[in-house]
């Protein structure tokens, strides 16, 4: 009985202090460029050694963008005081280079230090390849 106490107040604890912490990413924009290229930008708490990937509906890998310390930000704060955003670029193409299929695709974000993970609510839909990319639309 003992034991079952301990590890409910841990568990308590565990999850005010996640909660505490606010999300993983925050402002997540999914963008179409030119190219075709999709312009990834997201804000973070904290600063972390990341995974940042984008994956499927079943939340299978579809490529890593980038696996390490965050690169510097774009830009400098605003003037509500949220941190500058982390922006990548994806050329539409899996692990192996080649163009993705037609589907819905969103951003998961690792955050390795603190072992937390979460993926966007808003997703990328790629249309259909075409000769030297693919079509999309970001919703």
């Amino acid at each position: 009985m003992a034991a079952l106490l301990v590890a409910t107040v841990a568990a308590m604890t565990l999850t005010q202090r996640l909660r505490q912490e606010g999300p993983i990413a925050r402002d997540i924009k999914l963008k179409t460029k030119p190219g075709p290229r999709y312009r990834i930008c997201f804000r973070t708490p904290r600063d972390d050694t990341v995974e940042v990937a984008i994956v499927d509906d079943d939340e299978r890998t579809v490529r890593v963008l980038s696996d390490g310390p965050l690169p510097e930000s774009s830009g400098d704060a605003g003037p509500d005081g949220k941190p500058p955003a982390h922006c990548f670029d994806w050329d539409g193409t899996d692990g192996n280079g080649d163009p993705v299929p037609p589907e819905f695709y969103r951003l998961r974000v690792t955050l390795r230090e603190v072992g937390r993970s979460g993926v966007s609510g808003e997703k990328l839909r790629i249309i259909e390849p075409v000769t030297g990319g693919v079509e999309a639309e970001a919703g």
